[in-house]
């Protein structure tokens, strides 16, 4: 039990800073959507900046994942920082390589993904993916940098770049995307730069391993490569998935992308907000008690984050589908964002809550996974999963359109995240979670809040948006948190005498 609370406290706390970027986050979302709406032009941006997202992600970020575990091993020796500055040098290597193969092969890239666009739009793509090209590197540095430090327990740093980098892009979407689109690439890519030269001042400030004479013969690297082997595998399986779900949306209606990526951006604001907080600290956690063979404290850890996404993710998927039309309309709604945006984007919400829970917990268990040094279980499991995404994108775009594509997301990655589940408990024998009699329990609970919070914003529409919205939200949110206590739930329990304490002092 000790675990668990360290684990969702330690959560609690980089929430707060997640909560920041990813208000930051948001608001970058909607200066774009002020300026551009769901048109053309941000369709090219986001296309060209999935292209280096895409490079970085399969390569960087396979090597800098398995750097992790690895490293947990020999931290605080010298061939753990043999280890860091190795794995640095290849890693910067690989985004240079990435980076300028992304510069050279612009227009056949562009093809690739989005085909279907009319050739003057492709034009417009390929200009800005030159601008932005250099991202490729840009991430694969700062998704280094970031699993360095938080192998070394600092967290706030790295969860602080997202927040320089979205005050940078929406000041420069107010202040110079009346120039256009390429002027807000050229924004994105310097807003890319600002973090990674802060975490290197901070590196070096630090002591951190990275500047050295690289050694490829190096038996932990070695390792390293063996670990990042799968997971470059899955996620080129999982890359090739989204080539086919932006090259079938390219050859639908102008601003099916960009309804896509608001949607998107709605859905990962709560998987932002404690997500990837929660899973930045259990990672570590898990590497480090993976690697003194502490089984128990490995699953009580896990434990600790699964339950706490099924708290907290189950009541905000209820929440996005039952009130995605206003949440839409109030997040978007102005500029040269019109109605028939919202209903658009509002339909691909609806699609893509569904996966939020799947996306969640499977980005937890594929990190339970590689802290165990099993890269091979999430891969076959992620191909399969891309695979079958790509599969039902194919046969659900022609009937639902852009929200076809939302469907098919949602669908793999949830039954990915069952199969992970399942395995992982097989693997680690009889240590009790919990998580399935919970999930009942939240489930329930959330149903309620749904009623409750629909009835309450049709009783008060008339009222307008923003009061309707918020008294349906905060008499859904007292009423699943008046559920969870009554059905005894340990979460519920610990974080209401947490409030009775901190009232008495």
């Amino acid at each position: 039990m000790a675990v668990k609370r360290n684990v969702f406290k330690a959560a609690l706390g980089l929430s707060m800073v997640s909560i920041l970027s990813k208000l930051l986050g948001f608001a970058r979302e909607q200066a774009i959507a002020w300026r551009f709406g769901a048109g053309t032009a941000v369709d090219t941006y986001v296309a060209a900046l999935a292209i280096p997202t895409l490079i970085s992600g399969v390569v960087g970020g396979a090597l800098s994942t398995a750097f992790l575990p690895v490293y947990s091993e020999a931290r605080s020796t010298k061939e753990g920082r043999q280890l860091a500055v190795t794995v640095s040098g290849v890693n910067a290597l690989l985004g240079v390589i990435g980076s300028v193969a992304a510069l050279y092969f612009a227009p056949f890239l562009v093809r690739v993904l989005v085909g279907n666009f009319p050739t003057e739009q492709q034009a417009q793509t390929v200009l800005l993916l030159r601008i932005l090209s250099f991202g490729t590197l840009l991430m694969s540095v700062s998704f280094f940098l970031t699993m360095l430090f938080n192998s070394h327990r600092q967290f706030l740093l790295p969860a602080l770049n997202p927040v320089v980098q979205n005050i940078m892009i929406v000041a420069g979407v107010l202040l110079f995307g009346a120039g256009g689109i390429s002027y807000v690439a050229s924004v994105t890519l310097a807003a890319m730069a600002l973090p990674v030269l802060l975490l290197l001042s901070w590196s070096f400030y630090k002591n951190y391993p990275l500047l050295a004479r690289p050694r490829l013969n190096d038996p932990r690297f070695a390792k390293v490569l063996k670990l990042a082997l799968p997971i470059f595998v899955a996620g080129l399986f999982g890359q090739l998935y989204m080539v086919v779900d932006r090259r079938l949306a390219s050859g639908l209606d102008a601003g099916s992308i960009a309804s896509l990526n608001f949607a998107n951006r709605l859905v990962q604001l709560p998987f932002g907000i404690f997500v990837m907080a929660l899973s930045t600290v259990v990672f570590p956690a898990l590497a480090d008690l993976a690697a003194q063979g502490n089984k128990k404290g490995f699953g009580e850890a896990l434990s600790a984050g699964l339950r706490a996404m099924v708290i907290l993710l189950v009541p905000a998927t209820v929440g996005l589908i039952v009130l995605r039309h206003p949440i839409v309309r109030l997040a978007f709604e102005r500029g040269s964002f019109d109605a028939t945006d919202t209903a658009k984007t509002a339909f691909a919400l609806g699609f893509y809550a569904l996966g939020l829970l799947g996306l969640s917990t499977g980005t937890v268990l594929t990190r339970a996974f590689y802290s165990l040094h099993d890269t091979i279980t999430p891969v076959k499991i992620g191909i399969l999963t891309a695979m079958l995404q790509a599969l039902l994108a194919i046969l659900l775009v022609y009937p639902l359109a852009h929200g076809g594509l939302a469907l098919a997301n949602s669908i793999g990655v949830s039954l990915g995240a069952i199969a992970m589940f399942i395995l992982l408990r097989k693997s680690l024998g009889r240590i009790p979670m919990g998580v399935t009699a919970l999930l009942g329990k939240v489930a329930l609970c959330s149903l309620g809040m749904g009623l409750v919070s629909h009835l309450v914003y049709v009783w008060l529409s008339p009222l307008g948006d923003i009061v309707a919205l918020a008294a349906a939200v905060g008499g859904g949110v007292a009423v699943y948190g008046a559920g969870l206590l009554a059905l005894q739930v340990d979460e519920a329990t610990w974080v209401l005498r947490k409030i009775y304490q901190i009232g008495k002092q």
